[in-house]
């Protein structure tokens, strides 16, 4: 790819995200009325809000042990927990300072600097480590859609919202167990998806996709590793989740901690798409959607997006500049994907 293709995809990129992000935000406050929105934002109640602050935060740090297992020197030996931890802060900030996704370039960059593990090991370890967590996001929505307590009244296209959210958790949960079992048998699971695909270049594209992804279980093929590496996945994003159910308590809103999981799994899906640095729109569309379903009032919806949007952004934010700074990291796109 030459230069002037990679600017012009950045270009387009950029373009595309904002573009998802003004249409998200328009979504978002089109028919709000700003002073009962400015009225339900000062009624959160503090304590609980801080709380919330605290525990969003504590995945970020929770991430170092797991990585530590993922990412081994040469030899087999454990690297600096500081220095992964500098590298995590500074990703997740750049995340919310920089377009193109940049922080994940950025934490691999760092941690090839301050550790000397090799760039290519680095990038293979945060690949891995994003195919786990969805697998995690998966599996948590799955059990959140089941054990739903929805409100009767909830209904899609005149079928009741809590039947849908158990055929869609069944369907989750069996999407997790054919990725297991495609992770143990990726030849047989390759070769079974050529047979299913026309042949082609489109295919031929999925086909190397999904050989690429696999290869990032490849960490849970063995159970011994896989073991620790699970369980922190799983504290990792109960505890995020967590966040999500002490805000919902920080406005009084009657949504039980399956609603949190169910919030997690639907930004999770959100913060994939383009957007602009930040995710500004993602949250603010997302949140007051999936609340909706619990009859809370959108005005007081917008406003826990919002109040969380902004409050959680600010420590892992400010902790990552923190890092850059201390580290001589900065703050900028790194090196381009092999």
């Amino acid at each position: 790819m030459t230069p002037a293709d990679r600017r012009g995809g950045r270009a387009l990129h950029v373009a595309l995200g904002i573009a998802v992000s003004g249409v998200l935000i328009w979504l978002a406050f089109r028919k709000r009325d700003f002073g009962a929105l400015w009225s339900d934002i000062r009624s959160v109640r503090v304590i609980p809000l801080l709380v919330t602050v605290a525990v969003a935060t504590i995945p970020f740090p929770l991430r170092v042990p797991r990585w530590e297992l993922l990412l081994r020197r040469d030899d087999g030996g454990t690297l600096p927990r500081r220095s992964l931890w500098q590298s995590i802060a500074i990703g997740f900030a750049a995340n919310n300072l920089l377009p193109f996704r940049a922080g994940e370039i950025l934490r691999v960059g760092a941690a090839n600097r301050l550790t000397g593990v090799p760039f290519a090991a680095a990038l293979s370890s945060v690949a891995v480590e994003r195919v786990i967590d969805a697998l995690t996001v998966v599996a948590l929505l799955g059990l959140g859609l089941l054990t739903a307590d929805l409100p009767p009244g909830v209904r899609i296209g005149g079928v009741a919202m809590a039947t849908v959210a158990t055929r869609v958790g069944l369907v989750c949960l069996a999407v997790l167990v054919m990725a297991i079992v495609a992770a143990w048998r990726r030849p047989s699971a390759l070769r079974l998806l050529e047979r299913l695909l026309p042949r082609g270049k489109t295919a031929d594209r999925l086909v190397h996709f999904a050989d690429h992804v696999l290869r990032g279980t490849g960490a849970l093929r063995d159970p011994r590793r896989a073991a620790p590496i699970v369980v922190w996945s799983a504290v990792i994003w109960l505890v995020n989740a967590s966040a999500y159910y002490a805000m919902t308590r920080a406005f009084s809103f009657p949504v039980p901690f399956s609603g949190a999981l169910i919030l997690q799994g639907a930004l999770m899906i959100g913060i994939a798409v383009p957007s602009t640095p930040g995710y500004v729109g993602v949250f603010e569309a997302i949140i007051p959607a999936v609340l909706a379903l619990y009859g809370i009032d959108q005005n007081a919806a917008l406003a826990c997006a919002l109040v969380y949007h902004v409050t959680t952004f600010i420590p892992i934010t400010f902790l990552g500049v923190l890092a850059a700074i201390r580290t001589g990291v900065h703050l900028r796109t790194g090196p381009e994907l092999p």
